[in-house]
C-alpha cells in the first residue's frame, strides 16, 4: 500500500510539473498570527523540493476578511478560507466561489462536511432564548454562519424572540433586542453601510482604541474570542458586565479547554427547544442534540473570474499529500491543521483556526459541477436561514407613477433593488394623473411618490399627505426658479411680457406657475377682473405652453384659453398633458420649448446649465451654447446664466417623496431604508445596471429629478408640508388664492369640497 501511495504521489507531481511552470499562490490572511502560520507554511513548501518545483506560497495581508474578499476579486490574492455565512457575502458581493471543503470526519462523509452552532451559557443561570433580551452576549462575528445566520434566524423565525422592525438591517434589529454586547464586524461597512450602528453592539469587545476594535482582529473575535469574552468578563471583578452567552461553533469549548484557560465544568448549552426535563439547557456533551442548526463546512474560496482553476486545486491537493496524509521522509514537518504554536509577540493568548479549522482532518474536493457557484454547493436549509434573517416587516412598497416612461423606469428600479436583495419589494402602480396618485395614496392603495413643491402643497393641503424624504442638488435641499430668454431678444425684460410667448413647466408647479404668476402680479402686468386669474394670463401673453392648464383638476370650469396650450408640441390627446406625454412638460421640457418655439422660460437654473453646457445628450440640446441665453433679474437687469445665485425669481424647496399620514414612524423609516440602500448601490450616474437619478435619452426627471445628487430623510418632526415648504412659499400660494377664485387659480381645488 505504501508503495502504491508513493507511486501515485510521484505521478501527481510529474503531471503538475509537466503541465505548468512554477505557480505563485497568494493566500489572503488578516491576522498577524495567521500571517505567521502562512509564512511558516511558505517556508515548508520551499524546503520540499517536489512541492517547490511547482508552487510557491505568498502571504497577502488584508485588514479584515472583507478586505481579503476585495483583494481576491481584484486579482491581488487567490485563496481564503471562509465559513459559509461569510462565503455568502463573498459570493454575492465579490463573485467568489468554492474550491475545496474542510472535512472533519473522512470516515463519515455525511457528518464530516457539516458542523453545528451552539450557545454556551454559565451553569446556574435560569436562561432560555427569551431571557437573552437586554442581556450581554458575545458573538463569533457578524455574518458568520455559526455565530450569526443560524442562531439569529431561529431567534427571529420560529422562536419570535427578536422583533423585526427594520428591513435590510439585522444589526439594527439586534441592537433593540440585546444589551451591551460584542459583535465583531458589526461596525464594518458590510453591516453598517451608513455608519449609524451604535456602539453598544461592540461595547464588550476587547481592543478599545485600536484599529482592531470590533473587527475580526479583536481579541474577542471569532469562536475562541467569543468564549474568551464570556469567560473574562464574568471573571473580571473590575467590571459590572456579565455576559449571559457566547454563540460559537460546536466543539470550540473543547479546544479552549485543551488550551487550559476555559473551565468547561462551569458552563452548559442553551437549547432552541425545551428539554424533557423542562429546562432549556443541556450539558456540553450534548452538542449534537442541543444545537441551533447544522452548517455546511468551511470553504476554501477563490474568484469565479479565474479561468484556470486546476493549478489552485493541484496546490491544495499537494498540501494534503505532503503535510497531512503522506509526508515525505526528510521533508519539513508542518501541521496544516494546528494553530497553537503561532503566538504573536506581545499577545499572551493562544489563537486557533488559522487558515483552516483546527479540527479539520482533510480537504474534500467536490465535483466541479457541484461548486461552480456558491449556491450550487450550499443546501437549501442554510439559504432558508439567510432568507429568514433578512425578512422585512413591510413586505412591499407601492410606488405611484403617471406615465409609461416613469412606469418603465420604476419597474427597472424594482428589479435592480431586488437583484441586491433590498427590501421591501418595490412594485409600481400607474395612475392617470398626479392627483389620482394622491387620492389613491390617501385611500391606502399606494405608498410613495415624488412631487415638486407645488404638488406638495396640494398633497398636504387637500389630501393630508406628508413628505418623508427630500432630494439634494449639491447646493442644499432647494433650487432656484429663474426666467431665461434668448440673448437675441434684448427687448424682453422682467416687466414687459405683453404679447410675448412663454414656456412654463406646468400648471400648479412652483417654477411653472406659482412663482411666475406672483411675479406677474407684483409687476402689475395683469389686472384680474372677477378673480379670473387664468383668463387674465391668457390676455397678457400671445402664446404659451403650460402643460395641464386644460386639466379639470386645475381648471374645473372647463373654460380653456387656447393660446395657453398653443406652443405645446405633442399631438392628439397627449398635447398639453401634465406629464411626459407632452414633450414640453417639466423643467427640461420648458427649456426645449424655449429653444424651439418660445421667447421666455421658467425653469430650475441647473437644468438650464445642464442643457446649455451640452451635458444634456438629447438631440435638441446638442447645439446649444451657454452664451445663447441670459437670465432676467427682478431688478430689471439681464445677466449671464452662470449668475443664477444673484439673478433668480425665488428659492424653491426641493422635491420630496410623500406618503400617507397613517404610516407609522417605523414604516416610514423602512421606506427611507429602501431608498437609502437604493442610492448606495445605484446613486451614481455611471452604474451600468441602473441609475436612480438619470432618466436616459428622450425624457428627463423620471421619478427623481435628474439633477439629484442624493436623497435625505426628513426628520419626523418636520414631516408635514407647511414645515417643509416654509412661510415664504406658502405666502406665494396665498397671494394667488387672494386674487383668484375656485376654478381659476391654476392650483388644484377639490370639487364640491371633496378631494
Amino acid at each position: 500500500m505504501r508503495q502504491f501511495v508513493s507511486t501515485f504521489l510521484l505521478i501527481l507531481e510529474c503531471f503538475v510539473t509537466l503541465s505548468a511552470a512554477v505557480h505563485v499562490v497568494r493566500w489572503c490572511v488578516f491576522k498577524k498570527a495567521e500571517e505567521l502560520k502562512c509564512m511558516s507554511l511558505s517556508r515548508a513548501i520551499a524546503q520540499t523540493p517536489t512541492f517547490a518545483i511547482n508552487f510557491t506560497l505568498s502571504c497577502v495581508m488584508g485588514f479584515t476578511e472583507f478586505d481579503c474578499m476585495k483583494l481576491i476579486s481584484a486579482d491581488k490574492a487567490d485563496l481564503i478560507t471562509l465559513d459559509v455565512g461569510l462565503g455568502d457575502i463573498a459570493s454575492r458581493t465579490y463573485s467568489l466561489r468554492p474550491l475545496a471543503v474542510e472535512n472533519y470526519n473522512p470516515s463519515s462523509p455525511a457528518d464530516g462536511l457539516y458542523y453545528y452552532s451552539n450557545i454556551v451559557v454559565p451553569i446556574g443561570e435560569n436562561v432560555n432564548p427569551y431571557t437573552l433580551r437586554r442581556r450581554e452576549v458575545c458573538f463569533a462575528g457578524a455574518g458568520t454562519a455559526e455565530g450569526w445566520v443560524i442562531p439569529l434566524s431561529r431567534l427571529m423565525g420560529d422562536l419570535h424572540a427578536i422583533n423585526i422592525t427594520q428591513c435590510n438591517s439585522v444589526v439594527q434589529n439586534l441592537i433593540q433586542f440585546l444589551g451591551d454586547s460584542c459583535v465583531p464586524n458589526a461596525l464594518q461597512s458590510a453591516f453598517n453601510p451608513f455608519g449609524d450602528n451604535t456602539q453598544e453592539i461592540c461595547r464588550l469587545c476587547a481592543d478599545v482604541g485600536t484599529q482592531a476594535f470590533c473587527t475580526s482582529r479583536d481579541r474577542f473575535a471569532e469562536n475562541q474570542g467569543a468564549l474568551r469574552c464570556l469567560y473574562e468578563h464574568r471573571n473580571n471583578p473590575e467590571t459590572t458586565k456579565r455576559p449571559l452567552a457566547a454563540i460559537v461553533r460546536a466543539q470550540e469549548v473543547e479546544l479552549a479547554a485543551t488550551d487550559g484557560w476555559f473551565p468547561k465544568g462551569l458552563y452548559q448549552l442553551l437549547c432552541p427547544t425545551q428539554q424533557l426535563s423542562g429546562l432549556w439547557t443541556a450539558p456540553l456533551s450534548e452538542w449534537q442534540t442541543c444545537q441551533w442548526g447544522r452548517i455546511p463546512a468551511r470553504l476554501v474560496m477563490t474568484s469565479s473570474r479565474r479561468l484556470d482553476l486546476q493549478p489552485m486545486k493541484d496546490f491544495l491537493n499537494l498540501l494534503i499529500v505532503h503535510f497531512v496524509t503522506n509526508p515525505i521522509p526528510g521533508s519539513p514537518r508542518f501541521n496544516l491543521f494546528s494553530s497553537t504554536e503561532y503566538v504573536v509577540p506581545g499577545q499572551n493568548w493562544v489563537q486557533r483556526n488559522l487558515m483552516f479549522s483546527d479540527f479539520t482532518r482533510t480537504l474534500y474536493f467536490p465535483p466541479e459541477n457541484q461548486i461552480m457557484t456558491f449556491y450550487q454547493w450550499i443546501d437549501k436549509g442554510f439559504l432558508n436561514a439567510v432568507e429568514l434573517l433578512n425578512q422585512c416587516p413591510l413586505p412591499t412598497i407601492r410606488w405611484c407613477v403617471v406615465d409609461y416612461w416613469e412606469m418603465e423606469k420604476c419597474e427597472r428600479m424594482g428589479s435592480a433593488f431586488a437583484a441586491k436583495g433590498i427590501k421591501p419589494v418595490l412594485t409600481c402602480i400607474l395612475e392617470e394623473t398626479t392627483i389620482d396618485c394622491m387620492r389613491r395614496m390617501k385611500d391606502g392603495f399606494v405608498d410613495m411618490m415624488n412631487v415638486e413643491a407645488g404638488d406638495l402643497y396640494t398633497a398636504g393641503s387637500q389630501f393630508n399627505l406628508v413628505p418623508i424624504v427630500n432630494e439634494n442638488y449639491g447646493i442644499g435641499p432647494y433650487y432656484y426658479a429663474v426666467a431665461v430668454v434668448r440673448k437675441i431678444n434684448p427687448d424682453i425684460l422682467i416687466s414687459n411680457w405683453k404679447f410675448r410667448r412663454t414656456c412654463q413647466s406646468g400648471v400648479g408647479r412652483a417654477t411653472g406657475w406659482i412663482i411666475p404668476l406672483n411675479l406677474i402680479l407684483e409687476t402689475a402686468q395683469i389686472r384680474v377682473f372677477g378673480k379670473h386669474l387664468i383668463y387674465a394670463l391668457s390676455e397678457l401673453v400671445s402664446q404659451s405652453c403650460i402643460p395641464g392648464i386644460q386639466n379639470r383638476a386645475f381648471n374645473p370650469t372647463g373654460k380653456i384659453p387656447l393660446n395657453l396650450c398653443e406652443l405645446c408640441m405633442s399631438g392628439g390627446n397627449d398635447r398639453c398633458q401634465r406629464d411626459n406625454r407632452e414633450l414640453y412638460f417639466g423643467e427640461d421640457g420648458a427649456f426645449r420649448c424655449l429653444t424651439e418655439a418660445g421667447q421666455r422660460l421658467y425653469v430650475i437654473v441647473l437644468a438650464v446649465v445642464e442643457a446649455s453646457y451640452r451635458w444634456n445628450p438629447d438631440y435638441w440640446a446638442r447645439n446649444l451654447r451657454e452664451d445663447d441665453f441670459e437670465l432676467l433679474c427682478t431688478d430689471g437687469r439681464r445677466q449671464n446664466i452662470r449668475n443664477w445665485h444673484n439673478c433668480h425669481l425665488g428659492k424653491v424647496p426641493a422635491n420630496t417623496i410623500i406618503t400617507a399620514p397613517h404610516k407609522t414612524e417605523n414604516e416610514r423609516l423602512n421606506m427611507w431604508r429602501l431608498l437609502q440602500y437604493g442610492q448606495e448601490y445605484y446613486g451614481d450616474d455611471w452604474n451600468p445596471t441602473f441609475r436612480m437619478f438619470d432618466s436616459g435619452f428622450g425624457h428627463s426627471d423620471l421619478i427623481f429629478s435628474d439633477l439629484t445628487e442624493s436623497l435625505t430623510r426628513i426628520p419626523w418632526a418636520d414631516q408635514n408640508y407647511t414645515q417643509w415648504l416654509g412661510k415664504d412659499f406658502l405666502r406665494l400660494v396665498q397671494a394667488l388664492q387672494d386674487v383668484g377664485r375656485y376654478g381659476e387659480l391654476g392650483i388644484y381645488q377639490p370639487v364640491n369640497g371633496t378631494a
